[in-house]
């Protein structure tokens, strides 16, 4: 019994002590790794004339680094890099020949995203801190296309036209966001709840579309 309270008080121990290098600083500037799931909140298509609801709501994943940089009075920069992978679908679509028809085809997108956020960390309790932040974020798609599950049967002699960029795309593929958010640390950990608003429109032929994301990850600092 008393060498299981030593241990538990070891590992209290521990984590204070990893709370507290987050928290003030020690070790600055503190890397870790990064992996979250996305919900992407495409918004409506717009023009003059048109604003309609053309994608639905879609999942992601990322992947990356962080840097902690701690700036002093309990501030602190966060700048990230990870890939990405999107999915959303069309709403209410029916593509259809002869032989083929499917309904509301998926879009995906892969690439590269870079968030730099400012946090100011709130100290709960000795394991606990809360640290609301925000910071702009960049997006570029390395990939992106309308995915059909039997493309064969369509009988296409060209499918570029089905890429959401090049030069039969109708979408940008570099894009800007402001990410707002709150995240919890303890320990070497954080766990991170955070929403980024898009201010780059994508679309390239007149019309006006933005993307959303909503994001939970967890970080795992080294």
């Amino acid at each position: 019994m008393k060498k299981l309270v030593v241990l538990l008080c070891l590992v209290i121990n521990i984590a204070v002590a990893n709370a507290q290098i987050v928290e003030k600083g020690e070790g600055n500037p503190i890397w870790g790794v990064r992996a979250a799931f996305d919900v992407n909140l495409p918004g409506k298509v717009r023009s003059n004339i048109f604003n309609d609801k053309m994608f639905r709501t879609g999942t992601g994943g990322t992947l990356g680094a962080v840097c902690n940089i701690y700036l002093g009075s309990k501030f602190y920069l966060e700048p990230a890099i990870s890939l990405f992978y999107d999915t959303y679908s069309y709403n209410d679509i029916v593509v259809a020949d002869y032989y083929y028809m499917e309904d509301d085809p998926t879009v995906y997108k892969v690439g590269i995203r870079i968030p730099v956020i400012v946090g100011y960390s709130i100290e709960v309790s000795d394991l606990i801190s809360i640290a609301p932040f925000t910071g702009p974020e960049l997006s570029y798609a390395f990939a992106g296309d309308v995915r059909f599950h039997d493309k064969d049967k369509m009988d296409l002699e060209d499918a570029s036209f089905l890429s959401l960029f090049g030069k039969n795309g109708n979408q940008h593929r570099l894009e800007c966001g402001w990410k707002i958010g709150v995240a919890f640390f303890t320990g070497k950990w954080s766990f991170n709840i955070d929403g980024t608003i898009g201010m780059t429109n994508l679309m390239k032929n007149g019309l006006k579309f933005h993307e959303n994301r909503g994001s939970v990850s967890i970080t795992r600092y080294l």
